[in-house]
């Protein structure tokens, strides 16, 4: 993998505000393509990570106190290649080092030490509900079906291998019932802890970048 990078950017600012930062770190997930246990897998997992504010990794980065608020949109998997993106606004800015070391550290740990069947259990149900029900709200339901087959079909792949999940879920459940929350612990670990293909992008307010 190619060596994590770094952006720093400097927003304009008022006078009247704080100067506080915001970061992001981005993954970039896969470079071959995912297997359907893959993808769902990795949906389940976000859901683990920054599904609700009882989530790890969303629980340690408010627990932290050491921002006002979540960023990043954890999993996007409509591309080829997926990506996961997760930081904090409202940092100050002796704090960005230690909120984005909290992020790695907490994804090790998770690793390294999985998940509760409680939470493996709850997250799964979430899940698969949203499948079960695939209820668009008042996005057009047309569209949201256009969309999943387009995400295999853009790429040589069968138009309803994306709307299809009765066998990557039978699988998932199977391994979650033969090894618990192993098969989260090594997507983790190869996607995540492992995977330095990454960028720290930190917003340093400016006051001085409108004159």
């Amino acid at each position: 993998s190619p060596d994590p990078r770094r952006g720093v950017d400097p927003p304009p600012a008022g006078n009247d505000q704080p100067a506080k930062h915001m970061f992001n770190v981005n993954w970039l997930l896969n470079d071959r393509p995912l297997t359907e246990l893959e993808e769902l897998s990795l949906g389940v997992l976000d859901h683990l990570l920054v599904g609700t504010s009882s989530s790890t990794l969303y629980k340690a980065l408010m627990g932290s106190e050491l921002g006002e608020a979540i960023t990043g949109g954890g999993l996007s998997d409509e591309l080829l290649q997926a990506t996961f993106s997760i930081g904090l606004k409202g940092v100050s800015e002796e704090d960005v080092p230690k909120a984005e070391e909290l992020v790695y550290s907490t994804m090790k740990k998770a690793a390294e030490e999985g998940f509760s069947a409680d939470d493996i259990a709850a997250s799964l149900n979430t899940i698969e509900f949203q499948l079960r029900e695939f209820n668009t709200g008042s996005f057009p339901k047309y569209l949201s079906f256009m969309l999943g087959a387009n995400s295999q079909w853009l790429y040589d792949g069968s138009p309803t291998s994306g709307l299809k999940f009765e066998k990557p879920l039978a699988e998932l459940k199977a391994s979650i019932a033969e090894s618990g929350s192993k098969i989260f612990q090594d997507l983790l670990t190869e996607f995540f802890v492992n995977n330095t293909h990454r960028s720290t992008v930190q917003l340093t307010p400016s006051k001085t970048m409108e004159e």
